[in-house]
């Protein structure tokens, strides 16, 4: 039989902790034999199954519980909202409306539109396209000329273009003898706001 090892410690031993007491349990030592042994895993402890069970069950409650809250609450929510927005969609509506009329208007004073487009889009809606006049603000008259000139093969080289101070910038006014056509930024607002009051 080897003998038992032993430590020695320079100085006296204060204080001694189990690190793991679950694992590190250990059987009394026969007294008729120096060495000790671990207790087999299976000595182990551990809590009865059916309490586990109960304190499972007992948290799947707690949160099935909680979850019927905020889906309570989030439905309330959302009703809530429904209502908001049904009780001020005309209010929205004509904010959005006023927001839209700004930023055009800005956009038409500093020159950022695209008349090209602007004008190709109400010759579309133009009932013929045989002696059409289009009258242009006189700042938007010379960049219509310049694009006539640099597409003479292009459906917007037909047109006869005229200046008509009436018509604001970004705007214009499609004559036909069969009809006018206008691109007005009121007017488009105008059309917003009653697709918005139908949608309602």
């Amino acid at each position: 039989m080897s003998p038992m090892p032993t430590i020695q410690f320079m100085q006296p031993i204060v204080m001694a902790r189990i690190i793991d007491a679950a694992q590190l349990r250990i059987d009394a030592c026969d007294s008729r034999n120096s060495d000790c042994e671990l207790n087999p895993p299976s000595a182990i402890r551990h809590p009865p199954s059916d309490d586990l069970s109960k304190e499972l069950q007992r948290q799947k409650n707690e949160l099935g519980q909680l979850l019927k809250t905020v889906n309570s609450i989030a439905a309330a929510l959302n009703g809530l909202h429904q209502e908001t927005l049904a009780s001020n969609r005309a209010e929205i509506a004509r904010l959005a409306i006023e927001i839209a009329r700004k930023i055009l208007m800005c956009k038409a004073g500093k020159g950022d539109y695209d008349i090209q487009a602007i004008v190709e889009e109400a010759l579309k809606r133009a009932p013929t396209r045989q002696k059409v006049v289009i009258r242009l603000n006189p700042e938007d008259l010379p960049r219509c000329q310049q694009l006539q000139r640099e597409n003479p093969d292009s459906p917007f080289a037909e047109p006869q273009l005229t200046a008509d101070w009436s018509i604001g910038r970004g705007e214009c006014l499609v004559e036909t003898p069969k009809g006018i056509v206008k691109s007005f930024i009121e007017e488009h607002l105008e059309q917003i706001t009653e697709a918005l009051q139908k949608a309602e």
